[in-house]
């Protein structure tokens, strides 16, 4: 019995290229329908999306290293591999279809995680509004009033924390521990707020943060694999925030000054008083580099009585930037990550520094 071409070609395309095109379709429609209407991104975000980070989420936590830092590390094999499977299979019409519809396969699934995983969550009703955090202007006063309040919390924080030979804190438990402690006042905060992404999951130090550092990277959330990754060369009250900013990513947060608003948040209402100090400490650097802009004399009046202690926490996080930060790569990375963020419907880089707005409207309150 002799087949047509059509249904020739048909019985070859195998069933996960189907799956993968209809989820693919499926995904857009969805995020369509999210660009429409804020409240069906709400849903969308709170349920479907909340559920398949989450399934991503929990079985990477369980590896105890970063499988995007190994994904990195295997890319020139993976590379490799594909290319050479890719020379055997062009060799044949046949074998040349299969390698397409698979890679494309793959792409699908990619690309239906990215709407799912992020593309969707920048369509939510903003963080202020469902924080119910009034408008508040931003001058030299409201500034002013908010990096006192900070700066008096870091200073009665700073005298309960341990200090290395370097001159940076350091806290009484290891990564892991920060991570479940930090997820334990996610539920706090979204039972408080009732907000939605409350699972325990673990961020990712990224071992060669030295490489990380060139990219002006302080931590990444890789929707693929589900992991909030954190730079490991930075100063830990910096990895303790950077680490609750990434998670914030991971549970739909994905403004960027959303995510560092609720880091701060998250780790502000802590049981724990390192993540306390961490989250007053790093809101304290984003508003007084705002009043700095604004009112230079009153900045350095309330800086001058910053403790000492919390100033070489500052200086080792300095440190670093100034050693890897200025460079091609870094330059290059703030230029994709600014195309990133604005293809998602941002303004760019500059959404990180809002978090102010968020931080005076709350404090201020």
């Amino acid at each position: 019995m002799r087949y047509s071409k059509y249904k020739y070609g048909r019985k070859r395309v195998p069933a996960v290229f189907y799956v993968t095109s209809a989820l693919l379709i499926l995904s857009v429609i969805l995020l369509i329908f999210s660009k429409i209407s804020t409240a069906a991104a709400d849903f969308l975000n709170d349920n479907l999306c909340y559920y398949v980070r989450m399934l991503l989420a929990i079985p990477s936590s369980l590896v105890p290293f970063s499988l995007f830092e190994l994904l990195i590390i295997l890319l020139p094999i993976i590379i490799t591999l594909v290319v050479i499977l890719a020379v055997r299979r062009f060799r044949s019409r046949e074998g040349r279809a299969r390698f397409l519809l698979g890679l494309s396969s793959l792409v699908f699934a990619i690309a239906t995680l990215y709407i799912l995983t992020l593309s969707i969550a920048y369509n939510t009703t903003t963080l202020d509004r469902r924080l119910g955090l009034k408008d508040v202007e931003v001058n030299a006063e409201s500034l002013s009033s908010a990096m006192i309040k900070l700066r008096d919390e870091v200073n009665a924080l700073s005298a309960d924390i341990s200090y290395g030979e370097d001159g940076a804190s350091v806290p009484e438990y290891g990564f892991r521990e920060m991570s479940e402690k930090i997820c334990s006042s996610f539920g706090t905060v979204n039972e408080k707020y009732s907000l939605k992404g409350s699972f325990n999951s673990s961020a990712k130090p990224i071992y060669f943060g030295n490489v990380m550092s060139y990219f002006r990277l302080t931590g990444i959330y890789t929707f693929y694999t589900g992991e909030a990754n954190v730079n490991s060369a930075y100063p830990y009250y910096d990895k303790a925030f950077t680490a609750a900013h990434e998670l914030s990513h991971q549970r739909g947060i994905l403004r960027e000054n959303e995510a560092n608003f609720m880091a701060y948040l998250v780790n502000s209402h802590s049981e724990d008083k390192y993540l306390r100090y961490s989250a007053a400490l790093s809101m304290y650097e984003y508003v007084a580099s705002a009043l700095y802009r604004t009112d230079r004399e009153r900045y350095y009046e309330i800086a001058g009585e910053l403790s000492e202690r919390a100033r070489g926490d500052i200086l080792a996080s300095n440190a670093v930037t100034e050693k890897y930060g200025d460079t091609f790569l870094a330059d290059l990375s703030s230029f994709f990550n600014d195309l990133f963020l604005k293809t998602n419907g941002t303004d760019g880089v500059v959404t990180y520094g809002r978090v102010v707005t968020l931080a005076v409207s709350y404090l201020n309150q």
